[in-house]
């Protein structure tokens, strides 16, 4: 009896101790991106972009979380050869696993990896100084689905009680391919971009 009675208390304080480093926090992040594309592709350079959303953060331990974010994305290319760009904007969900340095404090550095899924919302081409023209039948020239690997760095910096300021840089390796054309061509990208994170 006396046995089972410490086991239930050890139990109880385990599962204790584990709802306390259980927190959530969520927030809103912009920024700026620099795409293009590889492998096939002809020769091109990085095009800036815009990207911005929210993220949601789950934190397992003291120096480890899960990151998902759920932003659009400007990505696509420049061809100085035809003086155009191209911006392929999309739905972009990165769920990234996230190590911290340190457990706690005002400035936590960080690094995470994860995977990222792209879904395409549309295609734009801008020719010279001409107005963008978007392309009505980009389901057909492109997949619209984008996989891909994404790494980087990050820094969350305590500006109030359970509110940070958080700062990532990451770069997007893609897997799948852009087009559906014969060519074998993916996507490149970085990203620096600056949020707030709200604790829950």
């Amino acid at each position: 009896m006396l046995v089972a009675l410490v086991a239930i208390v050890a139990l109880t304080m385990s599962f204790d101790t584990k709802a306390q480093t259980k927190v959530w926090s969520i927030g809103p992040e912009a920024g700026v991106s620099f795409s293009k594309y590889g492998r096939d592709a002809t020769s091109n350079d990085f095009k800036p972009g815009a990207v911005g959303g929210l993220f949601v953060t789950y934190s397992i331990i003291n120096t480890f979380g899960v990151t998902a974010k759920f932003l659009i994305h400007q990505k696509g290319a420049s061809f100085k050869s035809n003086d155009t760009k191209q911006t392929l904007t999309y739905v972009e969900i990165p769920v990234i696993g996230r190590y911290f340095f340190n457990k706690e404090g005002k400035v936590r550095p960080n690094i995470f990896v994860g995977p990222s899924f792209s879904f395409l919302t549309g295609v734009k081409n801008k020719v010279g100084s001409n107005d963008p023209e978007e392309n009505g039948s980009y389901k057909n020239d492109y997949n619209t689905v984008d996989l891909g690997i994404t790494t980087g760095g990050g820094c969350n910096i305590r500006i109030h009680n359970e509110t940070y300021l958080v700062l990532d840089a990451r770069y997007t390796h893609g897997i799948t391919d852009v087009s559906k054309s014969d060519n074998n061509v993916n996507n490149h990208n970085f990203a620096l971009t600056a949020g707030v994170s709200f604790g829950l």
